[in-house]
């Protein structure tokens, strides 16, 4: 089963079974291979499987471009030990099939002997299992990017004196019957 071996900038690795056909790699919470650097796009590439058994990579129009072994590439097959760059995140595609010539067409078959696809016969039925996470404690998040609420709590926290100040605003517009807080001080700076 071919793999990638994802080097996260903080230094930490994860290697991932490519047993499937199509797997989606960026720094979304909804991909199959999430990046944790800030400079890769939330959706960044697609990794999908070929008929020789291997995969290529395709760039979905990220910012910071997609580079298979320096090249900065829209759709590029992979062979084993292709260094692929996500942005700042650098990957190393492993391949069963390392040393294994494919032919780009295969002389034909004689019709006694059908021919089996090579993709069928690489490709396992189940969905890739992602690492767990070394980050936030060692608990999972969910695919829908539930996250542990911080954010939520910082939004709520920096918007209640907001919502606090516009309130006393209202109150004193009400009271001072239309007068700015402007006009308010300077009568009070002249003592009226």
């Amino acid at each position: 089963m071919p793999k990638i071996i994802i080097n996260h900038p903080d230094g930490t690795q994860a290697k991932y079974g490519l047993n499937g056909k199509v797997f989606t790699v960026g720094r979304a919470e909804n991909n199959d291979i999430v990046l944790r650097d800030g400079s890769s796009s939330g959706h960044h590439a697609v990794l999908k499987l070929t008929e020789s058994g291997d995969f290529a990579v395709t760039d979905l129009e990220s910012t910071n471009h997609t580079r298979v072994n320096g090249e900065r590439v829209s759709t590029r097959r992979l062979v084993d030990g292709d260094v692929i760059q996500f942005a700042d995140t650098q990957a190393i595609y492993e391949s069963e099939l390392a040393g294994m010539a494919v032919p780009v067409e295969a002389p034909p078959l004689p019709a006694a002997v059908p021919a089996a696809p090579v993709a069928a016969r690489a490709v396992q039925p189940y969905p890739i299992q992602r690492p767990v996470s070394t980050m936030g404690g060692g608990r999972r998040r969910s695919r829908s990017g539930g996250g542990d609420g911080c954010f939520a709590l910082l939004a709520m926290m920096s918007l209640l004196p907001l919502f606090f100040l516009g309130g006393l605003l209202a109150r004193h517009m009400k009271e001072s019957r239309g007068q700015s807080i402007v006009q308010l001080a300077r009568e009070a700076m002249r003592g009226r």
